[in-house]
């Protein structure tokens, strides 16, 4: 059975495409809750449970780089490609080293917020794959409707002397 243009939009059917939708918001909650959670008091600081997490000695980033490669295979599961997965593992790989160095490590973790970075490449990677496709202009295109403005242009001209000619005008 054949889908209705109407029911896909880039290949992805109304299913697939709720799905897609319900996992971003589940990701950026998720997100959300091991960066941004918080708020400092009058400030704009804003943390989660990671960089809390990040706190506790010997084991505590050890925890939270496995609480955040979470996003990472979500983002597998959701069909990103490895050009991304390695960006978001970037991210991660870079929080988890500069957090092991003590209390430098915590700052930056604090500050650097990987997960929500990555839910927010994530989130763009899939809107991407939700928008409808968009059908561009081709050169040749451009190139037809150029000549058929020459065209018309050469018939104006044309008929302008004709009706001259005849002493119409």
């Amino acid at each position: 059975m054949t889908k209705l243009p109407s029911e896909t939009t880039n290949g992805l059917s109304g299913v697939e495409r709720q799905r897609h939708q319900q996992a971003l918001a589940r990701l950026d909650r998720y997100a959300r809750r091991l960066d941004s959670q918080f708020r400092i008091p009058f400030t704009r600081i804003r943390f989660g449970l990671d960089p809390l997490i990040g706190l506790l000695p010997g084991i505590g980033d050890l925890v939270g780089l496995g609480l955040s490669l979470y996003l990472v295979v979500e983002a597998i599961r959701l069909g990103a490609g490895p050009a991304l997965v390695m960006r978001m593992l970037a991210n991660l790989g870079l929080e988890f080293l500069v957090g092991l160095v003590p209390v430098l490590g915590d700052a930056f973790d604090l500050l650097y917020r990987a997960n929500d970075r990555n839910a927010a490449m994530l989130r763009r990677h899939i809107e991407r794959q939700l928008e409808p496709p968009r059908q561009g202009w081709s050169w040749l295109s451009w190139l037809m409707v150029a000549a058929c403005l020459v065209l018309v242009a050469l018939l104006a001209y044309r008929l302008g002397q004709l009706l001259l000619a005849a002493g119409g005008y």
